[in-house]
């Protein structure tokens, strides 16, 4: 699977910065953050998301395990992946899940 996710605009920004919030709350409770980037033409990429620590400690790279949530108007997306400083090395799961 691809990162289509990490790369999804949002539209209506607060409104969908708000929902994604709701919904990192709803799972997770207070053990999350949200990564907002927000680019010069106005556009703006998130996801929720939540650390589950060291997987596996090679001593060249480190791989952490990270939980996130992408939200769109139709759909809410979890995904669990491996990843190497910020890349994501293997999508672990990946599912559409109901959300107000």
């Amino acid at each position: 699977m691809g990162d289509e996710y990490a790369d999804h605009e949002l539209d209506g920004r607060e409104e969908t910065l708000e929902r994604l919030e709701a919904a990192a709350r709803e799972r997770w409770g207070e053990k999350w953050a949200i990564r907002a980037t927000h680019f010069a033409d106005g556009t703006t990429q998130a996801y929720a998301f939540r650390s589950r620590g060291v997987v596996d400690d090679d001593r060249d790279e480190k791989t952490l395990e990270q939980e996130r949530l992408y939200v769109s108007d139709e759909k809410a997306v979890f995904r669990r992946v491996h990843l190497h400083h910020e890349d994501v090395v293997d999508v672990l799961e990946e599912r559409e899940f109901d959300h107000d």
